[in-house]
Order: C-alpha cells, then sequence, then structure tokens
C-alpha cells in the first residue's frame, strides 16, 4: 500500500443520491419505535462514533466503537429523550464524506422540558456503510432539559 492510499478513505459504495437518501433516513429516524435495525443495516459492525460533549454530565459523550456500541448509546438516549419533528437543513457529499447540519426538538422524559437541539453530524461511508461518525449536538440545550446549569 502506498502512503497516499493510507491517508485516503476507501471508496462510498454508493452514489452521492443514495448517500443523501440513507442520511436523512437516519437523521430522521423516529426514536420512539425503537426500531433501530435499519441502524444494523447502514453502518458498519465495527464503527467508530464519536459523541462531542462533557462524558461526567452526558453519560453517552465520548468515544464508541462497533454497532452495539452505537445501539447503546441510540437506547440511553431514548431512555432519556423523546425526540419529534426532525429537520435536515444541510447536507454536503464529498466523495465518502458527508456533512449533515439537523435539528430535533426534545423532551426530557424526567423533568419534562423541552428543546430544540440543533446537531452537526459527520460521517464517512465506506462499501456502502457508515464507518466513522461525529456528532456535535447543543450540549447547552440537553443540559438545560435535564435541569442541570450550563456551566459547572
Amino acid at each position: 500500500m502506498i502512503f497516499e492510499e493510507f491517508l485516503s478513505s476507501g471508496r462510498p459504495g454508493l452514489d452521492r443520491e443514495e448517500i443523501i437518501r440513507r442520511v436523512k433516513l437516519l437523521s430522521t429516524l423516529p426514536s420512539d419505535k425503537q426500531d433501530y435495525e435499519i441502524v444494523r443495516e447502514l453502518y458498519s459492525p465495527d464503527v467508530v462514533c464519536e459523541f462531542i460533549g462533557d462524558k461526567s454530565r452526558i453519560p453517552y459523550a465520548g468515544r464508541h466503537i462497533g454497532i452495539e456500541a452505537l445501539m447503546c448509546v441510540l437506547r440511553t438516549i431514548n431512555i432519556d429523550f423523546e425526540q419529534s419533528n426532525h429537520s435536515v437543513d444541510d447536507i454536503i457529499v464529498d466523495g465518502a464524506r458527508v456533512a449533515v447540519r439537523r435539528s430535533v426538538d426534545w423532551r426530557h422524559r424526567g423533568t419534562g422540558r423541552r428543546g430544540r437541539v440543533d446537531l452537526a453530524d459527520f460521517a464517512r461511508f465506506e462499501n456502502g456503510l457508515i464507518v466513522e461518525m461525529v456528532e456535535f449536538r447543543d450540549s447547552i440545550a440537553i443540559l438545560s432539559m435535564q435541569g442541570e446549569p450550563s456551566w459547572p
């Protein structure tokens, strides 16, 4: 393998339109149905996911490796929050890489507090599956819904 191949990502295995379709599907996935089989179909079994945030205050924040770890994060979020009114604001596709800006209305199941959470997702496809994903969430909105001050 030459050095340039090592640094470049693999081929997405999908055309641009199919990447957009899959990203939109995942971005608007209803969390209350707990039907995550589509996640198993669209993510690599060895996916590397990073949810940006303070792990001491947002328990699912951090790096997670593998589809089972991702499924655990999705279930944990679903236990704490009800999500509705998903909207995809922007999608940018650059070869195998995708950036998505989206918003979701959340309600914390414990406190009953509601808020709009803005998210930015960055993913990389390889051979038709998502192999990497990094997600930035509006941590202040999440902490407010949890009833915590946004600053320690």
